[in-house]
């Protein structure tokens, strides 16, 4: 599928979706991406959509700090706990993460949490060579993976750039619970930037130095009052097995352990289809030997990419650890009936959700390639074109989107042929495109033209903005025996 990121980076680089970072200078740094008009409207329709879903389940939502005092990464164990195993040459001083290196190289086992001593040994058994001078790796080193600052007058670094949104979470707890009323369950949500020193980031918007995360936590003592949307049918793959069942069930053959879980998994899924992910690209995959420390159950969500499956978002029931961890490390941490809270939390990537689902919205023909997004997620709900670049073509098609009730959504161009305004249309995922020709001088009729079929029929210029808020819940057969002239 390496042609379809290709030609994915290539539209996003030639409409303005998503582009490296600094990339005017040779040098500039990677990992580092930058949303452009097109991309970020794209981005904000799925955060609009994300925060309806929020309040479904009844969320509060917070915006935190990016910067972190080091007490807090302490706390966490973040400080000494959050590195990658990597081995350097000698000889040329290239670096590898260890255990991607090994997986490259066939090693099938469970390669989470070994010792350092058990890397080593199997760099050793499996007699691995630089790749690009061939000399032996046998040694291993620890690269840890958070941005250390100095904040005020110091020159000594006493903060973190935050490697995960969701510690601000846990830490603005007790102010969001005291000010709801001090009932539980409590469910935050908090959708912001995250910073990891990766080793290589050169997968895009799949993988970056600096990104967004959209996390969710939930905090409870009695898991009595949690339900699964019974109605999502979700794929579940369980180590060698795999099955397609309701999480209701998955609790009732104990897949799913806790009825927390059930409910954020049911819901969650339910977010991603409503954007535009087709359920048989979703996957729920349970994790054992390979779940974080912490956690009395993990799943990871995963979506489809060509053959292969891409975590987005790690689903984790992280009990009281957060918490006790910071009122071990002298926090003010709120008890209720004296219990520490427990936390289920869904850490979703961001940007790679959007990444995925144009990755996966890229359609083509013999003629075009195009974004199929729903209406909902496109960057605007319609276009308007002049057929020609003519001015009194124009003055209709500009008095057309100045006086819709969507101008502020409505994409509008009038340079290039009517042709190469269809295909700039179409790479942006752009649903419908009204065109303003000769014949509506004459009767105040447009062609309207839909983008997947790329079918087309005559609508009155006075029903314009009714065909495109019928489009949001309707298909183009269905707007042309309503709307047609």
């Amino acid at each position: 599928m390496a042609d379809l990121d290709a030609k994915l980076l290539s539209i996003s680089l030639s409409r303005g979706i998503f582009f490296p970072s600094a990339e005017i200078f040779s040098n500039s740094l990677s990992g580092f991406w930058d949303y452009g008009p097109v991309g970020l409207s794209i981005q904000s329709n799925i955060l609009t959509l994300f925060r309806k879903f929020l309040k479904s389940i009844g969320a509060v939502e917070i915006s935190g700090a990016n910067i972190l005092p080091k007490q807090v990464l302490k706390a966490s164990g973040h400080e000494s706990k959050f590195f990658d195993v990597v081995t350097r040459c000698g000889k040329c001083n290239s670096i590898y993460r260890v255990d991607k290196l090994l997986e490259s190289l066939g090693v099938s086992e469970n390669l989470e949490g070994l010792s350092d001593e058990q890397y080593t040994n199997l760099l050793k058994e499996k007699k691995v060579k630089c790749s690009r001078c061939g000399s032996p790796l046998e040694k291993v080193e620890h690269f840890y993976l958070m941005f250390p600052i100095s904040a005020g007058d110091t020159r000594e670094p006493n903060a973190y750039l935050r490697p995960e949104a969701c510690q601000s979470i846990f830490l603005d707890f007790k102010r969001v619970y005291e000010a709801s009323g001090q009932k539980l369950p409590l469910i935050i949500s908090q959708t912001g930037r995250a910073f990891r020193n990766e080793i290589s980031a050169r997968e895009s918007l799949l993988r970056q130095r600096e990104f967004l995360q959209s996390d969710i936590e939930i905090f409870f003592t009695d898991e009595s009052s949690f339900e699964a949307d019974k109605s999502v049918e979700i794929n579940f793959k369980d180590e060698d097995r795999e099955a397609k069942l309701g999480a209701d069930k998955a609790l009732e053959i104990n897949l799913i352990e806790n009825k927390v879980t059930a409910f954020a998994l049911s819901n969650v899924h339910k977010f991603f289809t409503s954007i535009g992910f087709s359920p048989e690209a979703i996957r729920l995959r349970k994790l054992y030997s390979d779940k974080a420390f912490y956690s009395r159950e993990s799943f990871d969500i995963e979506i489809k990419k060509g053959e292969n499956w891409i975590e987005v978002a790690s689903c984790n029931y992280r009990g009281d650890y957060d918490l006790s961890s910071y009122k071990k490390a002298g926090a003010d941490v709120v008890e209720v009936d004296g219990k520490i809270p427990n936390i289920f939390e869904v850490s979703i990537g961001t940007d790679r959700l959007v990444y995925l689902l144009l990755y996966n919205s890229l359609m083509s023909d013999s003629e075009r390639y195009w974004l199929k997004l729903r209406p909902s997620v496109a960057p605007f709900v319609s276009a308007v074109f002049p057929l020609l670049s003519k001015k009194e073509l124009e003055d209709v098609a500009s008095r057309i989107v100045n006086s819709s009730v969507y101008s502020h959504e409505i994409y509008y161009l009038d340079s290039g042929s009517i042709g190469k305004r269809y295909r700039k249309s179409d790479e942006i995922g752009i649903p419908l495109a009204f065109t303003v020709d000769y014949q509506t001088l004459d009767d105040s009729t447009v062609t309207v033209r839909d983008r997947d079929t790329m079918k087309q029929f005559r609508v009155k210029v006075s029903d314009i903005d009714k065909v495109i808020s019928e489009s949001m819940v309707s298909d183009f057969n269905s707007l042309s025996k309503k709307f047609s002239t």
